[in-house]
């Protein structure tokens, strides 16, 4: 069972948590293009982000699964191996933010393959690229935000065009067909206009992300301003995307993902151009 299959087999269904905040859905008319987050946008996550691994109890119980999927390959311990891929990050993370990359990433496949040359030599790379997932999938179990593919449907027989900024990994492409039914390309997102940090070398809130988004759809003679970029985070989404000139809504849906930046609700909703608690209030604003 592979990729999406695989994912589908392991996650079970989330349900979001009330944040509190009250809707704002100003009428946003002239919009032609809505640019998403994934991570506690499109997708219920604990963790609001693409997860990583960790060092406590649950990253030693998630690599154990590796182990397993390895059938015992490990040279060392479960808990050193979790140990390992921490300490891997950290320093791939360092080394970028001494050559001046301020918030740096990296292709998490080039973690895993460091750490399988020394706990688990002659690992396949097909088999790394599945261990990768497995520990994805233990550490960060999501589920699709309710309304979220009627609300990409709806978008997609509209005309309106889609686009993704995500702090992602590769395996975000199969975590994402798994839960919500089929892949970016398959729902109506426009391949063209998916911008991943994993690719990029950088994370958000880097403007790098938005800038590279914006000049994609200048070419096309996309105005920023009939662009929404819709997501979770205020300092990751709202703000850098509001800079680059897009309209912004911060989905404030589900308490595990909304970071609010330690803005106050009254500020939340005079920076954000709009505010939505359930994802089909979007297409209240855009009608």
């Amino acid at each position: 069972m592979e990729g999406a299959e695989y994912v589908k087999s392991l996650m079970r269904p989330l349900v979001p948590l009330p944040t509190g905040l009250e809707p704002q859905l100003p009428p946003l008319p002239g919009i032609s293009t809505v640019v998403f987050d994934v991570y506690g946008t499109l997708l219920i996550s604990a963790a609001g982000d693409v997860g990583g691994p960790g060092r406590d109890e649950s990253g030693r119980l998630a690599m154990a699964k590796v182990n397993e999927l390895l059938e015992g390959a490990f040279t060392g311990s479960e808990e050193a191996v979790a140990h390992a891929i921490v300490n891997l990050l950290e320093e791939a993370l360092s080394g970028k933010r001494a050559e001046g990359v301020a918030f740096p990433e990296v292709d998490i496949r080039t973690i895993w393959t460091e750490l399988f040359k020394e706990y688990a030599p002659g690992t396949s790379e097909r088999l790394i690229d599945k261990a990768a997932l497995e520990y994805e999938c233990r550490m960060n179990p999501v589920w699709e935000m309710p309304g979220a593919v009627n609300l990409i449907r709806w978008l997609a027989e509209s005309g309106i065009t889609m686009g993704i900024i995500s702090n992602a990994q590769d395996y975000t492409h199969s975590v994402f067909a798994g839960v919500m039914g089929g892949s970016f390309e398959a729902l109506g997102f426009d391949p063209d206009l998916m911008v991943f940090s994993y690719e990029e070398g950088e994370g958000k809130p880097s403007l790098a992300l938005y800038h590279k988004m914006r000049e994609r759809l200048e070419k096309r003679g996309v105005a920023p301003d009939t662009v929404l970029y819709v997501g979770n985070d205020m300092t990751k989404d709202v703000l850098p995307a509001a800079e680059v000139g897009f309209r912004t809504c911060l989905f404030a849906g589900d308490d595990r993902s909304l970071r609010s930046g330690g803005f106050s609700g009254d500020e939340v909703g005079a920076i954000a151009d709009a505010v939505v608690t359930d994802l089909k209030q979007i297409g209240d604003l855009l009608k």
